[in-house]
Parts: C-alpha cells; sequence; structure tokens
C-alpha cells in the first residue's frame, strides 16, 4: 500500500498501470471516475495530489491523463474559496462529459472524408477510431476496413470484432502484410495517445504505417482530441520494455525478446489532426500545442522526468 493514498485508490491506480489494452480515452475515463470515488471519500487535497501524481506516473504516454490532472489544478487554484470535493466532482464529471461530445464531433468531420465504398487502414484499437465507423455506417456509408492484428496484445481483433458485429465488412490482417495493402487504400484512420509538437505517440508500427502511405501519398490521418496534445517539452517515454514472455514464453539460447508498445511518427508524416474543433494541419497542431501551461504543481515532476 503507497501511505500517501487510500489501499483502494491505490490498487485501482494499479490496475490502470498494468492495463495495456484500453484506448487513452477509455483510460482517462477510469482516471476522471477515480477521482470522483476520491474526493467524495475524502477531500483532503493531499490525497488528491497524490492521486493525480500517480496517475500520470501510471501511463506517462497518456496525454488524455495529464491533461485531466493539469486543468483540475489549474481549476483548484481559481476556486479557492470553494469546498475542493465540488470543485472536483463538477471538473470530473464536465470532462467526462467533454470526451463523449468530443468524440461525436471527431466522428462527424471525419465522415467527411471517408469514401462510399472505399477501403480503409486502421491500427491497433482506438474507441475514437470505432465510434467513426460506427457513426459512418449509421449515416449510410459503406466502407470495408483493414484491421491490424496489433501485436503483441492484439488488441485490433477486438476492433474487428467489433465492427463485425455492427455488420461493417473487415479484412483482418498480421501487422507485416498491411504495407502491401496501402497503396490501394483510400484512407488511414488511426487514434492517439498523444500528441507533441514534433509528433504522434501511438501503437508500434504507426511509424512504419504513416511512412510508408507517406511514399504513396494515401492519406492519413490521426483521430486526436485536444485533450491529447502534450505541453512542449514533456518527457515522453518510448524505450520501458514490456513482458517479454508477450512474444515468446519459451527460453531461447543468446535470443532476447524486445517488446516495445509505442513509437514516435513526426508531425510530417501525418496528412491531418482532427480534433473535436477542426482538422489540423502538422504546423497548426505545433502552434496550438505552444499555449499549452503546465500548472506549477507539475512542472518540477516534469522538468525534472519523474515520471
Amino acid at each position: 500500500m503507497n501511505n500517501s493514498i487510500p489501499e483502494e485508490i491505490h490498487n485501482a491506480i494499479q490496475q490502470i498501470q498494468l492495463d495495456n489494452t484500453s484506448g487513452s480515452i477509455e483510460l482517462a475515463k477510469k482516471s476522471a471516475e477515480l477521482l470522483i470515488r476520491l474526493i467524495n471519500q475524502d477531500d483532503s487535497l493531499t490525497y488528491l495530489k497524490n492521486t493525480a501524481y500517480a496517475l500520470i506516473k501510471a501511463q506517462p504516454n497518456m496525454a488524455s491523463i495529464f491533461n485531466l490532472v493539469n486543468y483540475m489544478m489549474f481549476k483548484i487554484d481559481r476556486n479557492k474559496d470553494k469546498q475542493p470535493k465540488k470543485i472536483v466532482n463538477a471538473y470530473c464529471e464536465k470532462y467526462l462529459e467533454n470526451l463523449e461530445h468530443s468524440d461525436k464531433k471527431i466522428s462527424e468531420k471525419t465522415n467527411e472524408i471517408i469514401k462510399n465504398n472505399g477501403t480503409i487502414i486502421t491500427h491497433s484499437y482506438s474507441s475514437t477510431v470505432l465510434s467513426t465507423f460506427l457513426y459512418a455506417k449509421k449515416y449510410g456509408k459503406r466502407f470495408t476496413v483493414i484491421c491490424t492484428e496489433s501485436r503483441p496484445k492484439k488488441e485490433g481483433i477486438n476492433l474487428a470484432r467489433k465492427l463485425g458485429k455492427n455488420k461493417i465488412k473487415v479484412k483482418l490482417l498480421v501487422d507485416s502484410a498491411v504495407f502491401s495493402l496501402i497503396p490501394y487504400a483510400d484512407l488511414i484512420l488511426v487514434g492517439g495517445d498523444a500528441v507533441n509538437d514534433t509528433g504522434l505517440i501511438n501503437k508500434i508500427g504507426t511509424k512504419g504505417i504513416a511512412m510508408t502511405a507517406n511514399h504513396y501519398n494515401t492519406p492519413i490521418y490521426a483521430l486526436c482530441s485536444t485533450i491529447k496534445f502534450l505541453p512542449k517539452n514533456y518527457p515522453v517515454t518510448l524505450d520501458h520494455l514490456k513482458n517479454p514472455d508477450e512474444i515468446i514464453k519459451s527460453k531461447i539460447t543468446n535470443v532476447s525478446p524486445i517488446n516495445y508498445y509505442f513509437d514516435y511518427t513526426p508531425l510530417e508524416f501525418i496528412t491531418g489532426f482532427i480534433t473535436e474543433k477542426e482538422i489540423l494541419k502538422p504546423e497548426e497542431v505545433k502552434e496550438k500545442i505552444k499555449h499549452i501551461k503546465i500548472h506549477k504543481n507539475l512542472s518540477s515532476l516534469i522538468s525534472g522526468n519523474n515520471l
């Protein structure tokens, strides 16, 4: 148990940390619900801040969790005359509402670029991408989706299963096969765990898909609400090795399985970023990120690279 956080909350944060298949929006929802649960049990600001730090450290590449915490702290500062319980409850409930609203807005904007009877490639599992496909089908678009299995956790199979249940035609491929089909696709849609001023952080393999798409002039869009934009100089950590047993469980002499979950795609390889407000070009993303402020209580955590 972490003595600075109630045991129940500490255990819930551990579950978020160990969750290797949920998308960033799903993890952000769990984090916001956890903050609501905490503040209703104990409105201590010390517990709240320690929980906030622990959530960021649990999933340091998930911008939606960082921004949940960052903006919450600014909100508390601006309302020092009010009870923290009321502030946090209202803020987190609004945050959850905005997540749902953002998904719908992104789906509407993306639907405008989906061709009828087209072929769309996607990689890994993104709740926003899923929502977009379901929205497009609901409003009469016919299309085929090419899903990668997305090793090592194979969360792409989960996406394919959900699309299939909703009567959307899906072709499911091993990851390396997707490159052969990129020249023939009409569009590529991916999610994103975070965006900073130089690139997109997403499931490993995204960079290769984007570079190949760039070569063949196949448009590739990242479906990312602005809550996924990280401030300048935020330390992105892609070198955390995951469990090698996810690749192969048996030992092989002189062989070391290397298991990474994320990679980093330079902004210039992405055609556009579809947010809840607008479709942004890479240079416009950089401009937006310039204006993101970091709360003073988080600046030392970030500048010291203690994530």
